[in-house]
């Protein structure tokens, strides 16, 4: 240990992008503070050195304050203002995947690497609701080194481990922390001699340790820590020459980097060790529900990104389409940017999720253009001609051969029969479950490769599909080859049987949803939630309105219950597939329950103290619920394995994260929570969630302990198969194909997707069943020819064997490890070619700052690229002189082969019912607007329904000009609207002023195009009906009132701050 001690003091400003105020208010008042008050005290103490993290907040910089963004990075060079946490978003660290994390920090730290020549080393979350212990596996394969909270002060669960340490994650990997920085909105009036810091030194005397590490700043509106604070500080520099303690103005993870390189191996192994995880114990069990629908978008938002990334992989490898890299890249960030950590837990004001939620959808519908795309471009070179049908094409995204139900949509059936064949001519089971005035659903069992695409023929019948099949249902009672399902007369799952287990009967108790009466925490409402309400069973449950047998085919049966409570009802979708692994249930709720509490609740005829929660990364053991660890988190699934390890049972949830173990057979997990306080008159959190709910959630019974099974059935679960409508060609690819294989389904594949900078594929894979696995092995193509291994941010890591083809290697338990691949080549196949059209263009929508164009709002030019890749479409924008087409029945000629036309494209004046003529036939087309959300979600305050749009945006422009100044966050988005087109057709533009195009592009092969939707879908403007009886009117009314306004912070002064215009 060094002669003196040392006292790492770390200057920072948190800035919360969203919470009691909107985004509009962060970008125009407190990013612009953050800048200029930093420079001032640059500017004034020659040792003070700021730290500020998430690349998203310096993009906004950039964007919107070009001129001090450019002042900034001089400070940056010379160390004074440090990038911190190594991530885009200092975002919520529960609900996201750990493969979202990852890209997180991919984000974060390729930003500052190319901006600013610099990476931090860090994970940086001073204000987050507690940590996963995944969380230190995933910063040591992102090549981090350290983590810095101070929430733990909040009420961990478990304490304050350490003041600084080593924290051990799932995987048994380390970083080093610092978790008892105190609070970061402090002024520092004394330091040395603070009693604080003085019981930290000593303390971490007995390791050997000769440091500790300091807050002080300010928060959650950005700005810079006092000048008192900043004075004081540099006082005490001016002291160490004199002093036996060293006062350090710090960066955020110096001292990480300190630790590492200056400390012997025994001075490390001295170090605490934590190895467990660190979640709170009330302060974010809330928030692991509430805002359900912003959960359950992330969650598919995360499962697009995954599988149109693995298409779009497949396609560029095979040379038929191009990784589409910035509108993939795009999608991730717009989404990540709401995992923010006062977003996703849904404890910002109401106004927020307004843009929230419209850009998952955005994010949602992007990823969807991709996969379509790409999974298009394979459809080109799949051998469809022998289809006597329509070809239907399947695409299976997961590393195992999967058989399992997929629907379709297919249109001109009328009134008939679908009955499908695989493509050796035999018949397939299928069932038609909707018909509407446009189109028939079908289902059917597809059979498909690993990574892989196959061909089905749909044929039109006079009689539908009568193929033998184990699926049977009655009047309360449903059967496939693994369960017998029964239904009680309130409609509730009330036995399974497990005939693979000797007939063992499943559940002690009926499956039920739970309603409790419900105050919640009065005073943070959505982040917490209260143990004595929380360990209390059920008050009721929904009583039976009404059961139907709704769906009856050699594919699936499916009952539908409807059940009430008070106001609010309940539909659940209790259905069983031929050949299926789980009894899965889709559940639907118009909530209109004040201070009600709903948990879904599992009790089994297994028994232990411990049951086993995923963490998406990895999985932990916890005990039964008590009042340090009551509401819990959970990625994909939990599962009770009875003691003497025989059988267990798993519950896995599409999207509800906060569980409990009520007792050694009791699982539950919460559905929605809506408390009696609001927090602030905004926030309204007493309204929180009313409105319509979706959720699914599936019950998996094994012999054994939990483990490979468990994971392959839930990522089956929530990553269904896809289907694509074709048109009938020859293929190189034939009607069958795999793109890559693994030897052990132990090993999950995390991720595949393009390397950031070279064209490399990386694969990121995860041993997920707790065992150490040898000889592992994984193929790619038609080979692979080189690999190296690298961290998640894609930097060197070391060599990888290669044997024959396909890479080896070997994991520990629930060890991650990265790759990067170069394949040998692929089949000769065909390329989709995409051609622009050049129009006539009359108009200026791209205007420079200071400049106006020929509309009200216009596209900023320094934003807008110079080409937008989109759907399988490129549009060519051309951004000097005009740049845009007034529609007013203007002729455009289209290619000299059949195909597709697209025009980008949006209504200045609402959506558009707008009539384009080819051929002399009229076409009718939806032209969305270019400023209206494409998305909303219920908030019952406000008088708001859901809608979702129909149509696919091409081009989001973040913000807008008007009179040549920027419109702060106000978007502006281009569709695709697109039509089939013969060869050497002439199409007639509407004659509608308002309908602006911006470039035209074609397809000569034509698309296969997405078969069903493959996120939600909405009755738009649907009817709001909620109703309050008078004393409910009287409490929302009395919540309302100004004495009711519960903001801990300087709200009036910094609500007053920002730029001078």
């Amino acid at each position: 240990m060094s002669n003196k001690k040392k006292i790492y003091t770390v200057a920072t400003a948190h800035l919360d992008t969203v919470w009691s105020w909107d985004f509009e208010t962060t970008v125009s008042k407190y990013i612009y503070n953050t800048l200029v008050d930093n420079f001032k005290l640059f500017e004034k103490y020659p040792t003070y050195t700021f730290s500020f993290e998430g690349s998203y907040r310096y993009e906004l910089m950039e964007e919107y304050y070009p001129e001090l963004f450019d002042k900034m990075k001089e400070y940056i060079k010379q160390g004074r203002w440090n990038v911190c946490g190594s991530s885009f978003e200092n975002g919520d660290v529960n609900i996201p995947s750990p493969e979202a994390l990852f890209r997180n920090i991919l984000f974060g730290n390729s930003y500052f690497d190319k901006k600013f020549g610099k990476r931090s080393v860090d994970i940086y979350l001073p204000d987050c609701f507690g940590f996963g212990w995944a969380l230190p596996s995933i910063a040591s394969h992102a090549n981090l080194m350290g983590f810095t909270t101070q929430k733990l002060a909040w009420g961990s669960a478990y304490g304050v481990p350490f003041d600084i340490g080593r924290w051990r994650g799932v995987d048994g990997n380390e970083i080093y922390a610092s978790v008892n920085p105190h609070d970061y909105y402090f002024t520092l009036k004394k330091l040395s001699d603070w009693d604080f810091v003085q019981n930290k030194l000593k303390e971490n005397e007995k390791y050997d340790l000769d440091m500790t590490y300091i807050f002080h700043g300010i928060g959650d509106r950005g700005g810079a820590p006092k000048e008192e604070s900043v004075k004081f500080v540099e006082e005490e520099i001016s002291k160490n020459n004199s002093s036996d303690i060293e006062v350090l103005a710090s960066s955020a993870d110096r001292i990480y980097h300190d630790i590492d390189e200056n400390f012997t191996p025994e001075q490390k192994a001295k170090l605490p060790v934590w190895n467990n995880e660190l979640v709170m114990k009330d302060h974010a069990v809330g928030g692991y529900t509430s805002r359900a629908v912003g959960k359950r978008w992330n969650r598919r938002c995360q499962e697009l990104a995954d599988i149109a990334e693995r298409a779009s992989v497949t396609a560029s490898y095979l040379g038929i389409k191009e990784y589409n890299k910035s509108a993939i890249d795009i999608a991730w960030k717009r989404f990540i940017a709401h995992q923010f950590h006062d977003d996703i837990p849904g404890t910002s004001c109401q106004r927020v999720y307004r843009r929230s939620w419209n850009d998952y959808a955005v994010s949602m519908n992007q990823f969807a253009n991709e996969l379509e795309a790409s999974a298009s471009a394979l459809a080109l070179n799949m051998k469809t001609d022998f289809c006597k049908g329509t070809p239907i094409m399947v695409y299976n995204p997961i590393e195992s051969q999967r058989q399992q139900t997929v629907t379709a949509r297919l249109s001109g059936i009328g009134n008939k029969n679908v009955r499908v064949f695989d493509d050796d001519g035999n018949e397939i089971k299928s069932q038609v479950i909707n018909r509407t005035n446009t189109y028939t659903e079908i289902l059917f069992i597809a059979d498909v490769k690993s990574l892989g695409t196959r061909i089905y023929d749909a044929r039109v019948s006079d009689i539908p599909c009568d193929a033998e099949s184990a699926v049977f249902i009655s009047k309360n009672r449903m059967e496939n080859q693994k369960y017998i399902v029964t239904l009680n007369p309130n409609g509730d799952i009330e036995s399974i049987i497990d005939k693979e287990q000797n007939n063992f009967q499943i559940l002690k108790e009926p499956v039920s949803l739970g309603l409790l009466k419900y105050n919640g925490s009065r005073v943070w409402p959505a982040w917490e939630m209260d143990y004595n309400e929380n360990k209390n069973a059920a008050d009721r449950i929904p009583v039976k309105s009404k059961i139907q047998i709704i769906e009856n085919g050699p594919c699936r049966v499916a009952f539908k219950v409807t059940q009430r409570d008070k106001k609010s009802t309940f539909t659940n979708i209790i259905a069983l597939a031929d050949g299926g692994k789980c009894v899965e249930v889709y559940s639907e709720i118009e909530w209109q329950s004040l201070r009600t509490l709903a948990k879904e609740q599992f009790s089994f005829n297994v028994s232990n103290g411990t049951a086993t929660f995923d963490l998406g990364l990895g999985a932990i053991k916890r005990q039964n619920m008590c009042d340090k660890l009551y509401e819990v988190p959970a990625q994909n699934w939990a599962d009770i394995t009875d003691k003497n390890g025989k059988s267990g049972v798993s519950v896995i949830s599409e999207c509800k994260y906060g569980w409990d173990k009520f007792n050694d057979s009791t699982l539950r997990f919460t559905v929605l929570h809506t408390p009696k306080h609001n927090y602030r008159i905004d926030s309204m959190q007493s309204m929180m969630d009313l409105g319509l709910n979706r959720y699914s959630f599936a019950i998996f019974s094994h012999k054994g302990d939990v483990g490979t099974d468990t994971q392959l059935e839930a990522r089956k679960f929530i990553t269904p198969m896809t289907a694509y409508i074709c048109k009938k060609h020859n293929g190189a690819l034939g009607t069958n194909y795999s793109f890559g294989g693994v030897s052990s389904n132990d090993v999950i594949v995390r991720a595949i997707k393009k390397a950031e900078n070279s064209d490399e594929i990386i694969i990121r894979l995860n041993e997920g069943a707790n065992k150490t696995i040898n000889k592992f092995s994984l193929t790619l193509g038609n080979g692979i020819e080189a690999a190296k291994e690298v961290f998640a941010s894609e930097e060197y890591k070391g060599k990888a064997e290669i044997k024959d083809g396909k890479l080896i290697t070997s994991f520990k338990p629930y060890e991650i490890k990265s790759f990067a691949l170069k394949l040998k080549s692929g089949e000769k196949v065909k390329a989709e070619k995409a051609v622009p059209i050049e129009l006539p263009l009359d108009k200026n929508i791209i205007t420079k700052q200071g400049e106006c164009g020929d509309y009200d709002y216009t596209v900023p030019f320094e934003i807008v690229p110079d080409e937008i890749n989109s759907n399988g479409y490129k549009f060519i924008i051309n951004k000097n002189g005009n740049n845009a087409l007034t529609a007013s029945a203007q002729k455009i000629n289209t290619i000299s082969k059949d195909g597709k036309i697209a025009f980008l494209c949006a209504s200045l004046a609402g959506d558009k019912d707008a009539e384009f003529i080819i051929n002399g036939r009229e076409v009718k087309a939806k032209v969305n607007s270019c400023f209206e959300r494409f998305a909303r979600w219920d908030l019952y305050d406000f008088g708001e329904t859901a809608y979702i749009k129909k149509g696919k945006i091409a081009y989001e422009a973040t913000h807008c000009h008007k009179n040549g100044k920027d419109e702060i966050a106000k978007s502006m988005y281009f569709y695709i609207v697109e039509f089939d087109v013969p060869k050497n057709s002439t199409v007639i533009l509407p004659n509608d002023s308002d309908i602006v195009i911006l470039a035209a592009c074609s397809l000569h092969d034509g698309k296969a195009t997405l078969a069903a939707p493959v996120y939600d879908e909405i009755q738009n403007n649907r009817p709001f009906t909620f109703k309050m009886s008078k004393k409910e009117k009287a409490e929302y009314i009395l919540g309302k009132c100004v004495w009711n306004l519960n903001d801990k912070d300087e709200f009036i002064k910094a609500n007053n701050r920002g730029k001078e215009e």
